[in-house]
């Protein structure tokens, strides 16, 4: 198995506002579609946030990632990013645009895709503020 400083070293990933650490691995030059590497540690989380865009989530390597959603901040519900489709899991997910979302590994570490159309741009992106905590 990977090692999550490895991989941060191997894969270039950097802080993400958000909680994490990621790194674009392709922006298509007309602003198609992008796609990071996005990975989490265990005491790290994805911050509540939201796009104005749709997100496909994919699982790549490590422990299953939970995905906290909500459509109005109140109503809660998860997901499971992870390699065991049978056990409830997911091998991807999409986050549909507007949707309120975080994450946070089920283990030791969570590596993850995200892929935007069109591709993401800061101008899309809104953090709650860290008074709401997954």
């Amino acid at each position: 198995m990977n090692n999550p400083d490895d991989l941060i070293k191997k894969l270039k990933l950097r802080p993400h506002p958000e909680g994490g650490y990621f790194s674009e691995s392709f922006r298509d030059k007309k602003g198609s579609v992008s796609l990071i590497y996005y990975l989490l540690k265990k005491e790290e989380v994805s911050h509540w946030h939201k796009l104005k865009k749709n997100e496909i989530l994919h699982f790549y390597d490590g422990d299953p990632i939970m995905i906290y959603l909500s459509k109005n901040k109140k109503n809660v519900s998860n997901i499971i990013l992870g390699r065991k489709y049978n056990n409830k899991q997911h091998f991807h997910y999409v986050i549909k645009s507007e949707t309120w979302f975080g994450m946070k590994s089920m283990g030791e570490w969570s590596l993850i895709g995200c892929t935007v159309s069109p591709a993401f741009n800061y101008k899309d992106f809104e953090l709650a503020s860290k008074d709401w905590a997954i």
